[in-house]
């Protein structure tokens, strides 16, 4: 790498290597010693020490995991948070990627799309292919909106969330529970523990605190303050 970065010119003062999807890695040991011996191996050797600069792509939590793999690892990463896009950003791409396919957007078509991709670019490129395939007249309108929006929010369930959260709730009550929640309001994330109470029966109400535990423990609900 040191080789070919030298037959580059002037201009190349280094070289930036990205890991992307390391979920499956960081909870292994070997990755971890990797990282390790590849950061040591390079600082062994001042005059051919390669200009690296190492980025990982992940949630704080696989960062965890590969200190408890290999300790050391924590002492050469800094975190970086890389924070949800902007309202502004938002537009401009939904604008950007809508224009190139020579449609348009509605001013409230584009603050639906805005409000529920929530500054995500997952979501955002979910919602936004969704509003393309559903339109039919090359403008995006506020029910083309909502609709992608729905479209979209069960494509990212059945790929990110039911295998985990089904998988974990064996009981038919939870399912229901879960169920019922979800038909309080399509288009709010906050609920109250009394407006699901009323909706359950005598068996689903006694197991709600525990379901309550359980969806906690996954990161699929968290307390309002």
């Amino acid at each position: 790498m040191l080789e070919r970065l030298s037959k580059t010119g002037q201009q190349a003062k280094g070289i930036m290597l990205v890991l992307d999807e390391i979920n499956g890695l960081a909870a292994t040991r070997e990755f971890s010693l990797f990282l390790k011996s590849l950061w040591d191996a390079n600082a062994a050797d001042p005059e051919r020490q390669l200009p690296l600069l190492l980025m990982l792509c992940g949630t704080p939590e696989r960062k965890l995991e590969m200190i408890q793999q290999h300790e050391p690892v924590g002492r050469i990463f800094d975190l970086v948070r890389i924070e949800p896009l902007s309202g502004e950003e938002m537009g401009a791409f939904f604008r950007k990627a809508f224009d190139s396919v020579h449609m348009t957007v509605d001013d409230d078509a584009m603050g639906e799309l805005k409000d529920f991709s929530a500054g995500f670019p997952r979501i955002m490129h979910l919602v936004g292919d969704a509003c393309y395939w559903l339109d039919t007249d090359g403008r995006i309108s506020k029910d083309d909106a909502l609709n992608g929006v729905i479209q979209a929010a069960e494509e990212l369930g059945r790929k990110f969330v039911d295998a985990k959260v089904y998988d974990a709730l064996q009981s038919k009550d939870y399912h229901n529970i879960l169920r019922k929640i979800g038909q309080l309001n399509p288009v709010t994330t906050v609920f109250t523990r009394e407006q699901v109470l009323g909706g359950l029966s005598e068996s689903e109400r006694g197991k709600f605190d525990n379901f309550l535990t359980k969806m906690k423990s996954l990161n699929v609900i968290r307390g309002g303050r």
